[in-house]
């Protein structure tokens, strides 16, 4: 029988690595071999966090139907009919599915999670628009989303397939995401209410922005730097 030496807890001889600390077993007189049965299933933890999120997203699905229904009701007797409240539901709707609705998933799509995010902000915006009786969501709203949300979608692409990028050229990609974000919501509003595409306000945005990328991206090639910053932030 083997003990580990980290923390002296008794280890199985089909154990490789201690169970409790997660030391590696080292017993020169008895080599370690793969056993037939495994003494548990190596799937338990994946199902176990699995089975977590979704508890967690059924209660916080429960809980956001309180104030659906709280102000549904509250609008239902005070004015005879629906009104106001529909803000609420739809409110409530797109919080469900930016951040519950993937706690459900087995798996992350990025694509299709963020397709359905962008689809319910124009639905929520498309309920704002007829609720006030506007005439802004296909000139500003409806662009300024769909533009924003490729934006970012083509940003969390170029990270997710390249996960050796290191963490400064990440900082840097988002950063320029912002900036190209700021600009695209100023000429989109430029061109809504003057009919020029020419951007002006963002500038002042996206300079300091795409600065603050080259910086990130020039530090995370000094390794020297790294390594001094995380010597006197940790030691």
């Amino acid at each position: 029988m083997s003990y580990c030496v980290n923390c002296g807890v008794e280890l199985a001889d089909s154990e490789k690595s201690c169970p409790l600390c997660g030391t590696e077993v080292i017993n020169p007189r008895k080599p370690w071999k793969e056993p037939e049965d495994p003494p548990y299933p190596h799937r338990l933890e994946p199902v176990l966090r699995r089975a977590d999120r979704v508890f967690f997203a059924s209660i916080a699905s429960l809980l956001l139907c309180v104030p659906v229904a709280v102000t549904l009701l509250s609008d239902l007797f005070s004015d005879g009919e629906l009104t106001w409240s529909g803000l609420v539901a739809g409110a409530a709707a797109l919080l469900f599915v930016w951040f519950l609705l993937p706690l459900y998933c087995k798996r992350y799509y990025l694509l299709r999670l963020l397709t359905l995010d962008c689809a319910a902000a124009l639905a929520y915006l498309k309920l704002i628009e007829y609720s006030v009786r506007g005439s802004w969501f296909l000139p500003v709203a409806m662009p300024i989303t769909v533009g924003v949300s490729i934006l970012f979608l083509l940003c969390a692409l170029v990270l997710r397939n390249h996960r050796r990028i290191s963490g400064g050229v990440r900082a840097a990609c988002v950063q320029l995401a912002l900036g190209l974000a700021t600009v695209w919501i100023n000429m989109v509003v430029s061109h809504a209410v003057s009919g020029s595409w020419a951007p002006s306000w963002s500038i002042y945005a996206f300079l300091p922005l795409a600065a603050l990328a080259a910086v990130s991206i020039l530090l995370s090639r000094h390794k020297r730097f790294q390594e001094e910053l995380h010597r006197r932030l940790l030691y």
